[in-house]
């Protein structure tokens, strides 16, 4: 299933592997927010990708692949936190 066909459930993909255009494994889906996904690299000390949906190149076989390299991922989408939650008043 590719990106263009957008009618399948996006709630499919969380916990999935996810690789980049070079086919680099970088996580699992982690979470969905209204125009992201956010992948989680690995357990402990983990770095979180939120992703723009449109960046998703695929979902066939139960993986994740993405239009963008490994490179650009991890210069423009990384994050330390998922963003899940705020904190403050």
């Amino acid at each position: 299933m590719n990106n263009d066909e957008r009618d399948f459930d996006w709630g499919e993909i969380i916990t999935k592997p996810v690789y980049t255009s070079d086919n680099k494994h970088v996580g699992h889906v982690d979470g969905l927010e209204a125009d992201q996904f956010i992948v989680k690299d690995k357990i402990i000390h983990s770095k979180y990708y939120r992703v723009d949906r449109e960046l998703l190149e695929m979902y066939q076989d139960g993986k994740v692949k993405l239009r963008i390299n490994e490179q650009e991922l991890k210069s423009k989408y990384e994050k330390d936190s998922p963003g899940y939650f705020s904190y403050g008043a």
